[in-house]
C-alpha cells in the first residue's frame, strides 16, 4: 500500500492507495501517527484508490481515530469504494465515523 501526505494551511490529507492488511496497516498508522504531532485541527483521509481493507486495517482505523481524539483532531474519510465502503457498512464504521462522498465536503466539515 502506498500512503501518501500532503499538509495543507489548517488539515493535513493522507491518502492511501492500494490494499490495507496486516501486512501494510504498520505503515497507516505510523504516517497517521506522525500526522497527529502536527497538530493539525483535521486529517482528511482518500480513500479513493484503496481497493481493499481486512479486519487489521479496519484495527488501524479504530486506533486512529481513538488516537485522534486525544489529540483533539477530527479524522474524515472520503472516497471510499465500493468493496470499501461495503466493508465499513457491515462493520459498523459508517455510523461511528465522519465520512464524506468527495474532498470538497471533507474539508467543509
Amino acid at each position: 500500500m502506498e500512503v501518501l501526505v500532503s499538509d495543507k494551511k489548517d488539515y493535513s490529507v493522507i491518502t492511501l492507495k492500494g490494499r490495507m492488511d496486516a501486512t501494510t496497516v504498520a505503515r497507516f498508522e505510523e504516517v497517521c501517527t506522525a500526522t497527529l504531532e502536527k497538530n493539525f485541527s483535521k486529517i482528511i483521509i482518500n480513500l479513493e484508490e484503496l481497493e481493499y481493507i481486512s479486519s487489521a486495517g479496519l484495527r488501524g482505523i479504530l486506533l486512529m481515530e481513538k488516537l485522534s481524539k486525544k489529540h483533539n483532531t477530527m479524522l474524515v474519510f472520503y472516497g471510499l469504494q465500493h468493496m470499501v465502503k461495503e466493508v465499513f457498512d457491515i462493520s459498523g464504521f459508517t455510523a461511528i465515523l465522519k465520512i464524506c462522498d468527495t474532498y470538497d465536503s471533507a474539508v467543509k466539515i
